[in-house]
């Protein structure tokens, strides 16, 4: 069977709420691991439950955003890309060690609408930050 793998930032991490979409499609967890410095992370939250958006900058503002790689069958993969709303998609994900692989991506339009929750350094630091 082939896969591929896939880089998820927020809903779709383990314990989270839409884990369960990943693993339904039968994928696989990879490891934990981070972006490029080249980030920014944005809190969404102007409709429905809020949810997380990065995005690839350019201008020397980004960091390094926590992430987990899963491993999803390539058959599997349009059953998943139905389920992303606007202004979320997947696009390509350079990691820390400056590989690139398919993940999670926002439209740009979101950084002058959303909190910046960059220097909490991944989705679960926003969560945390919640309680």
């Amino acid at each position: 069977m082939e896969t591929i793998p896939l880089a998820v930032f927020g809903l779709h991490l383990s314990g989270q709420p839409l884990n369960h979409q990943l693993t339904t499609l039968g994928a696989t967890f990879l490891r934990a691991d981070f972006t490029a410095a080249e980030y920014r992370l944005y809190a969404i939250t102007n409709a429905g439950p809020a949810k997380p958006g990065a995005i690839r900058v350019t201008d020397g503002t980004g960091a390094a955003i926590a992430l987990e790689l899963w491993e999803i069958p390539v058959a599997n993969l349009g059953y998943f890309l139905q389920k992303i709303p606007p202004p979320l998609g997947i696009g390509t994900v350079k990691l820390a060690d400056g590989s690139l692989v398919k993940g999670f991506c926002c439209e740009g339009y979101v950084a002058g609408e959303a909190e910046d929750i960059t220097h909490l350094g991944s989705w679960l630091g926003y969560l945390g930050r919640e309680k």
